[in-house]
């Protein structure tokens, strides 16, 4: 007996250690899913730059090539169905409409499920431009479809989501994080403390702030030390509370920013930020949640002024308003008349066509005619909307606890923990999926491309950025590639090996020149050229491949 007391007791106790720290303030949810409509928007925007080039017939990844090297992933998208751009372009611009609809909070269920479909077709679309701020974003998106994600820009909402999705949000990251430090953990540069260093060392990398921290390598050795003690610790998220979680959690944001302002790698830095938001306390929301809506309601009130001025006076808004809201609450009313009277109707004539086929409906458990009066029979055609809302709550609950195991598993798959049966049919293994970045060991070369393009005149292009073509390195050292996804997509192309890729990069190439000038190209050369990582002396360069094609 005392046993069972004191298991009961430990049993209550760990319930409440763990109710104290696996929750989200729904006024958290709201501010991530602004944000992640911001960066869905601002996703797109940035792709868009190269949409014809990563996305169509015409670019590096034809769909002809895409089923064939990736032919499950090419089913799960809606952007393979057409090879031309403008139809590309029309399914940018509804998956932005959706963005914008969640970052508002109109439809936010809509808005999200579609925001989910599109972004997921579009990964399936170019697997090969995909990046570990990628696979957050998307996944963060799907536990938003199981959460209460509010309405609007007000934050009104003060309680406490404990959903198995809103768990996930936050064992989520913590995963990420302690995978990423064991990998690094794993070699000998972010130990010895030589991987920020190098990392620094790479031009194509280095953006902002970058150039000028490259100049500091103690100061770089100490980062890198820091970051590796941070992941190690990234499990505080979790174990902390109040302010202990609130300094956690600004040291990561802290991190994150740092890379945001010193490293090229895209929108991975901004995505991790938002995903640090649901471990905010509700302390900290208390505090934000004044600002918040006091922004929200000055800029309401001044668009209304200027919607107002627009009419003409203030009094005339106001009787506007007036009316628009007795019309508006007239009309409400008489919807409600007319949806009972027809609700009525239509029970009645249910009801009656009941009765007459009350033996047939007898055989269906739960369901009977309208005289029948047993304990726990239902009416034939009414609807237990209670019941329904409840299995669907049931039914998310437990598909997000099975979503969450199938995370956990995969990651410790990542690790090598996990043994995964080999399949031939499986395109994506948990070791392509996690986020090594920069583990267990940085590139230890810089890579840059230099196309020449020959003109029908004769004349030489630099196919790529525009200009003169030359081999040595532009003095605008984060233009080494138009974009992150270019040089993700090139990483990809240059340690692959496939002649199809790189024929495919090179008619991509010159079709995209074609397309935006007048002189077309008529042959290109395509040189890859090399720097070892840089750290106490200047590196010679080397070419590693040149291949010349015919346009």
């Amino acid at each position: 007996m005392a046993l069972r007391t004191h298991l009961t007791a430990a049993g209550r106790g760990v319930r409440s250690v763990l109710a104290r720290r696996l929750f989200v303030d729904r006024r958290a949810l709201v501010a991530l899913r602004v944000a992640l409509g911001a960066l869905l928007l601002a996703d797109l925007l940035l792709r868009a730059r190269s949409l014809a080039f990563f996305y169509t017939d015409a670019g590096a990844l034809p769909r002809s090539v895409l089923f064939t090297r990736y032919p499950i992933t090419a089913t799960l998208s809606v952007h393979a169905w057409f090879g031309e751009p403008w139809w590309i372009t029309l399914l940018f611009v509804a998956a932005g409409i959706a963005a914008l609809a969640l970052a508002f909070g109109y439809r936010t269920k809509v808005a999200a499920v579609c925001s989910l479909v599109l972004l997921v077709s579009l990964h399936a679309r170019n697997p090969i431009v995909l990046n570990g701020g990628d696979s957050l974003l998307r996944r963060t998106l799907l536990w938003s479809l199981f959460l209460p994600l509010g309405s609007g820009l007000v934050l009104d909402d003060r309680t406490q989501s404990r959903h198995p999705a809103a768990v996930a949000l936050l064992i989520q990251p913590v995963v990420l994080y302690v995978v990423n430090a064991v990998i690094k953990l794993r070699g000998d540069a972010w130990p010895s403390g030589r991987a920020v260093r190098m990392v620094f060392s790479i031009d194509s990398l280095t953006v902002f702030l970058g150039e000028r921290l490259a100049a500091y390598p103690g100061l770089l050795a100490g980062l890198g030390t820091a970051w590796v003690i941070l992941l190690c610790c990234s499990p505080l998220l979790v174990l902390t509370t109040g302010r202990r979680r609130t300094a956690v959690v600004a040291a990561f944001a802290a991190a994150h920013t740092g890379m945001a302002v010193t490293l090229g790698v895209g929108l991975f830095p901004l995505v991790s930020l938002a995903a640090l938001v649901p471990y905010l306390p509700p302390a900290v929301w208390e505090s934000i949640e004044r600002r918040w809506n006091r922004t929200v309601r000055t800029t309401g009130s001044v668009l209304t002024a200027g919607a107002g001025w627009a009419v003409g006076t203030t009094r005339a808004v106001e009787t506007e308003r007036t009316i628009g809201r007795t019309l508006t609450d007239r009309t409400i009313r008489s919807g409600r008349r007319l949806i009972r009277r027809l609700s009525t109707g239509v029970r009645a004539d249910i009801v009656e066509l009941g009765s007459a086929l009350s033996p047939l409906c007898r055989v269906v458990p739960g369901w009977t005619g309208a005289e029948d009066g047993r304990r726990g029979a239902r009416p034939l055609g009414s609807v237990d909307r209670a019941w329904i809302a409840a299995a669907v709550r049931h039914t998310g609950r437990g598909v997000a606890t099975v979503l969450l195991l199938v995370v956990v598993l995969w990651n410790a798959a990542a690790l090598g923990y996990v043994d995964t049966p080999e399949m031939d049919t499986i395109e994506v293994s948990p070791q392509e999926t996690r986020w090594d970045m920069f583990a267990p060991s940085p590139p230890t070369e810089d890579v840059w491309y230099v196309a020449v393009g020959t003109l029908e005149s004769g004349e030489e292009v630099d196919v790529i950025h525009g200009g003169d073509p030359s081999l040595q390195r532009s003095d605008r050292r984060w233009s080494t590639y138009p974009s992150a996804r270019w040089r993700k997509y090139l990483e990809v192309v240059r340690w692959n090996g496939d002649d199809t890729l790189h024929e495919q990069f090179a008619s991509a190439l010159c079709g995209r020149w074609n397309t935006a000038h007048r002189t077309h190209v008529e042959t290109l050369t395509v040189h890859v050229l090399s720097q070892p990582t840089r750290l106490s002396r200047t590196e010679p360069v080397r070419e590693v491949r040149v291949r010349t094609h015919t346009c």
